[in-house]
């Protein structure tokens, strides 16, 4: 597999939330524009300077009417440079026509709203934009949405749940919330004015399930199968199945060496993953704390990916995790970069399909994130978000998300794109929603009892629980915040410390914590383990796996094996 050599600097530096923040703006329902006949929109969080271009017969050259809505306003639509770069990537690929067809479902791009220099237009705000649009154009082949602000397992600052508290000791990312003040997802606060559940909180504390060091004892994960002659292959030259974790990155630890978790995957020389790397101190795999750099603190997302590829590696220890770097620690993406990377991931996949050297196909997919909509029945039928992820799974590709820690029946996406499910074994409902595409799954999160976990979101789209409440699994093992140890003095020996427990320094490489975000990757090394022993016992041949067909059945007989869900 080709390792990210690309020179990252510079690229994409709208990444970085310390860059988003300003940017961002909260829809409010009371205030809100809207056109004539639309109903309020619900609460979300978006970039106020851009909007999303999605649709098979939307191109760049295509924007004249969303060009003379935006000058009525005093405002310019420029195309984002990083989606015209992308564009330019794949012009690049050798690929058939039906490999071009496939990518070409998954496409979009953005755009950045500017005003004039010296022009007295007020800002540009992309609702309002969006409505205009809406209102003016008709029936117009431009497929026009927000550019949303995902975030780690969403609306809650810093889901999964983290210690200090997200919400009270301050809040995580700066006193007030550096996107919006209100709450982008709800006003008042979901958990705080007044708090609807005080259980919530719970999950924040040290031994309470708040991500804490913990001390493993245990031996570590054993493959089943001999290594080959690269790491993608066993020694019986059965190809491994590779999990792709679009995360934080993955940080150093012992059991993550290269023979398990391949860093920073590049696609015809491009990272797959947008976000820049980051010195060490900031880097959200290795000091942590980009957020509060001079008072330090972990970020609420630090660790997040090494937490979710030791989760990988514990269930399927023969997987290779491919590990992408999505966001940083404050665990904050705009759902375009989010969509760029997630169209190249889908073009590394296509082209190891076709036996591009340094390219490999991607077996599962893993998103431990999410956002609202502010009008799901958009984001179901008209999403560039999910027009990605049907192209991935239409190429054999399991898709699996978390479902929310908020507790919450509101559709989350991605999660509210998988298939509402009833009954025990799960059916979808109705079948014929589906043909011999996999669907979506999306997993709650399950209390060491095997009860519910208060904080997990619910709904018919939810297709099943595993375990992510008080999970222990790796953390980078140069992370250490700036809490410490309550006591601490020279012990009785030459050169020994006695000390209380310092909850935040996992030089011991484990940890515990708390969110969907980890029950996710329960169930992505259980589809890893399922689609192995297929490929072990001969039920799946090697030379099926190029065919995006066989890979859809396999991948459909793996989601039935571990879920029950069936058509």
């Amino acid at each position: 597999m080709t390792q990210g050599t690309a020179d990252r600097r510079g690229r994409d530096e709208g990444q970085r939330p310390e860059d988003l923040a300003w940017r961002v703006r909260t829809l409010d329902p009371r205030t809100a524009p809207r056109r004539g006949g639309a109903r309020a929109p619900a609460p979300t969080a978006y970039v106020a300077d851009r909007l999303i271009v999605s649709g098979a017969q939307a191109g760049a050259a295509d924007l004249g009417s969303l060009q003379d809505v935006a000058g009525r306003r005093g405002w310019t639509v420029e195309v984002e440079e990083a989606d015209l770069a992308d564009a330019r990537l794949l012009g690049q690929a050798d690929l058939a026509g039906d490999a071009r067809e496939a990518l070409a479902l998954g496409s979009s791009f953005a755009v950045r709203l500017v005003a004039a220099r010296d022009s007295v237009a007020p800002a540009p705000d992309a609702w309002e934009l969006l409505e205009g649009f809406r209102a003016l154009a008709g029936e117009s082949k431009l497929r026009l949405s927000l550019d949303h602000v995902v975030v780690a397992t969403p609306g809650i600052g810093g889901s999964p749940f983290t210690d200090p508290h997200p919400f009270t000791d301050p809040h995580p990312f700066t006193d007030p919330h550096p996107f919006t003040d209100p709450h982008p997802f709800t006003d008042p606060h979901p958990f705080t004015d007044p708090h609807p559940a005080t259980g919530l909180t719970e999950y924040g504390v040290p031994g309470w399930g708040g991500r804490s060091a913990v001390a493993w004892v245990g031996p570590r994960p054993e493959r089943r199968h001999a290594a080959g002659r690269s790491v993608l292959q066993t020694k019986d030259g059965v190809a491994r199945p590779v999990v792709a974790v679009m995360d934080t990155g993955t940080g150093a630890h012992p059991w993550l060496g290269p023979d398990v978790v391949l860093r920073d995957p590049a696609v015809l020389g491009v990272p797959v993953g947008p976000f820049p790397v980051l010195p060490p101190a900031a880097d959200p795999e290795d000091g942590g704390m980009a957020g509060s750099p001079l008072t330090g603190g972990l970020d609420p997302a630090a660790g997040h990916g090494t937490f979710i590829a030791g989760i990988v590696h514990q269930v399927c220890p023969d997987a290779v995790v491919l590990s992408c770097r999505l966001y940083g620690g404050v665990g904050v993406i705009a759902e375009s970069d989010l969509l760029r990377g997630l169209r190249r991931l889908l073009l590394l996949h296509v082209l190891g399909l076709a036996g591009h050297a340094g390219h490999v196909p991607v077996d599962v997919l893993n998103l431990s994130l999410g956002y609202y909509h502010e009008r799901p029945e958009d984001a179901l039928f008209d999403s560039p978000f999910g027009s990605v992820l049907e192209a991935l799974r239409r190429q054999g590709v399991a898709v699996v998300v978390s479902a929310g820690n908020h507790g919450d029946p509101r559709p989350l996406f991605p999660a509210a794109f998988a298939p509402a499910v009833a009954g025990s074994p799960p059916a979808v409902v109705p079948p014929s929603q589906l043909d011999d595409v996999p669907p979506v799954v999306s997993v709650g999160a399950l209390n060491p009892d095997g009860t519910t976990a208060l904080f997990s979101n619910d709904g018919p789209w939810v297709t099943c629980l595993r375990p992510g409440a008080a999970v222990v699994s790796t953390l980078p093992t140069p992370t250490d915040g700036s809490r410490t140890a309550s006591r601490s003095l020279p012990g009785a020996r030459s050169g020994e410390e006695r000390s209380t427990l310092d909850p935040d320094a996992f030089a011991g490489g484990f940890g515990v914590w708390s969110g969907t975000s980890f029950a996710a990757p329960v169930l992505a090394g259980e589809l890893a383990a399922a689609l192995l022993e297929a490929r072990a016992s001969g039920a799946v041949t090697t030379s099926s796996l190029s065919d995006p067909a066989e890979r859809r059945a396999a991948t459909w007989a793996a989601i039935t094996a571990t879920t029950g869900l069936s058509r």
